[in-house]
């Protein structure tokens, strides 16, 4: 077993101690301690038990492993998941806005709608960077 599969699972070990410790002292700590003290265990616990197993799986598997690896390298499965992060990216976009007119609509608090406003132009300016970035590089 590999010292990355390893760390994985005492990752996955501290986060069930973690949460039981959150359950055992529930008296002792505030709401939001409670709260967020099982949310990052079962957040620990999740994440180091998928890559345990994924880890676990590579190990028995490198060649499928090795496939995965040229195919996330080849020219067209690049360009197909940058075509498709483009058209979540710009869906996501238009999402802000339409979050940002509900909010207004439901006569929600303005710091709701001003962080949707804020969130759409701060991914305006990303695009504007990136696309004077790449329109230097290429």
């Amino acid at each position: 077993m590999k010292a990355s599969t390893k760390i994985y699972l005492i990752l996955a070990v501290i986060g069930v101690l973690l949460a039981a410790a959150a359950l055992l002292f529930r008296d002792a700590l505030a709401d939001s301690q409670m709260g967020a003290a099982l949310g990052v265990g079962a957040g620990l616990f999740g994440f180091g038990l998928a890559k345990f197993f994924t880890e676990r799986y590579e190990e028995k598997n490198p060649e499928l492993f090795k496939l995965k690896a040229i195919e996330e390298k080849d020219e067209r499965n690049q360009m197909i998941r940058s075509r498709s992060q483009a058209i979540s990216g710009e869906i996501i976009h238009w999402l802000l806005m339409a979050g940002a007119w509900i909010a207004v609509a439901l006569d929600a608090p303005l710091w709701i709608t001003l962080t949707f406003v804020g969130v759409f132009l701060l991914k305006t300016a990303l695009d504007i960077v990136f696309m004077a970035y790449y329109q230097k590089r290429m």
